[in-house]
């Protein structure tokens, strides 16, 4: 996509708003799509697409989430059968998403799991978008910023988040400076760094927030978490500032889900939660071992919130 197509896109209000569910802790396990397409500034079609994954297996959390179930899309066509179809939708498109590294992954490695190629496109993520365009507010989750503007909605509604994300950005969008977004990157909000969350915090409180985890939380409890639960048995660690929680919170609750939580990354690493100001070296370790082969999760706020019930 050439800067001047991107620009004409922008000025327009000419993009996609997508979403998508997953069946379980893989990206390639989409079970719904939705969208939201803007044409000049307004909503012009909208469509919820239920799909069966490669792997049929829901896990119970996931399912708590979203409500879709083995059942319900068991008859519905795989990804690869709806991709001639609904390629269209993110072909030289701007596409817009709450959180978009997530989405983002998941299309990409559904793709990647079907063989096929990846259609031309960039994004936008309207987390970062809504931290820079509504400042006063304290939380960047869809459901709040959906509160701000007095939208009622049926959360992790595929259809219905893509419409939320959709009208973060027509709103948005034109309070920026065009030099803001990065015409030359696949995301064009990259150069948006996530802000604080605006509480009653002081600036040393932010800076100097105990990131320790008691040693009493550095063990699974497999005796009492299910089994199918996302962070069973996972190796797990911690990387940034969560906003929301306090990381020794958070750290409890996901050891009583059965995580392994480890204070460091290593090649058994299964799950990192990343916060803002996520450290540089593990971040680059990260990287390093994901492009040696080795699968690891990187699971943001927003999304750790829901899959703990916060």
């Amino acid at each position: 996509m050439k800067p001047n197509y991107i620009l004409d896109l922008l000025s327009e209000l000419n993009f996609t708003a997508i979403d998508f569910e997953t069946a379980n802790e893989k990206r390639a396990s989409i079970c719904s799509i939705g969208y939201a397409k803007v044409r000049k500034g307004e909503i012009v079609e909208t469509d919820n697409i239920l799909v069966k994954p490669h792997e049929l297996r829901f896990s119970t959390i996931n399912i708590d989430i979203h409500n879709i179930t083995d059942e319900l899309v068991s008859s519905q066509p795989e990804f690869c059968d709806l991709w001639p179809s609904i390629e269209p939708i993110f072909k030289d498109e701007i596409l817009v998403a709450h959180n978009a590294d997530f989405d983002i992954s998941a299309l990409t490695q559904t793709l990647d799991l079907y063989n096929l190629p990846h259609p031309n496109f960039k994004y936008i993520c309207t987390h970062k978008l809504a931290q820079e365009a509504f400042e006063d507010l304290l939380d960047y989750r869809l459901k709040d910023i959906a509160k701000y503007f007095g939208l009622e909605f049926e959360h992790h509604n595929s259809q219905a988040d893509a419409v939320v994300a959709a009208i973060i950005a027509i709103t948005a969008i034109p309070r920026f400076p065009i030099s803001t977004f990065q015409l030359h990157h696949q995301e064009l909000t990259s150069s948006i760094t996530k802000k604080g969350s605006l509480n009653s915090q002081s600036s040393f409180d932010i800076i100097y927030q105990d990131k320790r985890i008691e040693k009493n939380l550095l063990k699974p409890v497999l005796d009492v978490a299910e089994k199918d639960d996302i962070f069973y048995n996972q190796k797990l660690a911690f990387t940034g500032d969560l906003k929301s929680i306090s990381r020794g919170e958070a750290a409890k609750i996901v050891q009583s889900k059965g995580a392994d939580i480890n204070t460091s990354i290593s090649a058994k690493t299964n799950i990192v939660v990343v916060g803002s100001n996520a450290g540089p070296s593990k971040m680059a370790k990260i990287e390093s071992l994901i492009s040696s082969g080795k699968s690891i999760r990187l699971i943001y706020e927003e999304e750790f919130l829901t899959l703990i019930n916060y």
